[in-house]
């Protein structure tokens, strides 16, 4: 099985730096970007595309869709993590949101804390367990492209390396040390002999001539 990752175009809240709510909608760049990559992805064997409901990522997977005629299944795991209600739709350097995310972080190592609404760690963790026992037990020997976003694909990530051993703090550290461009694709093989093994992380190349 190969499982491709991929996060959604650009969107109009990475351009403006601010928090984004579920509706937020691609930038002009960021369709562009899903039609290059799209492109690129015409060649390839995709057997499933699955992609989270955001509109962000719906936009995406449906300029991709279009690209390779296989149909779109949208699941709820691939929605990107939570955040509070109270920073969303604001600006990244508002002052009120950076005084929320900073009680958050001191919170950290309680895994169950909630500031109000906000998903927390060990919520995430179990969300991302079910999506790798979803594509073992369905997909063993098929190609899944998963549109999805960044936090969410670095959850992925972790728990596929990490496991068990996955703690809040090497999460934090994967969260904040790994970056991950607008429509980069990132992928994992699981094989028999070899079980999960990372072969590409945030290949952006076909976004070099954009």
């Amino acid at each position: 099985m190969l499982v491709y990752l991929v996060r959604h175009g650009e969107s109009e809240g990475n351009k403006l730096r601010f928090h984004q709510v579920e509706e937020t909608p691609l930038s002009k760049k960021g369709i562009k970007q899903a039609e290059v990559l799209a492109e690129r992805l015409k060649n390839t064997k995709i057997d499933v595309i699955y992609s989270s409901k955001i509109t962000r990522a719906k936009q995406t997977a449906e300029i991709i869709s279009k690209k390779l005629n296989i149909p779109i299944e949208y699941w709820d795991n691939l929605v990107e993590m939570r955040t509070p209600t109270e920073i969303r739709g604001k600006s990244i350097d508002d002052p009120e949101v950076i005084k929320i995310k900073k009680l958050i972080e001191k919170k950290l190592d309680n895994g169950n804390w909630k500031y109000s609404n906000e998903e927390t760690f060990n919520e995430l963790n179990k969300r991302v367990k079910k999506l790798i026992k979803h594509l073992e037990d369905n997909h063993n020997d098929q190609n899944i492209l998963c549109i999805s976003h960044s936090t969410l694909i670095k959850a992925l990530t972790a728990k596929i390396i990490f496991g068990q051993e996955l703690t809040i703090d090497i999460f934090e550290k994967i969260r904040k040390s790994l970056w991950m461009e607008n429509t980069s694709i990132s992928v994992f093989e699981k094989s028999k002999e070899y079980g999960w093994t990372l072969v590409t992380w945030s290949d952006r190349s076909h976004l070099y001539n954009f």
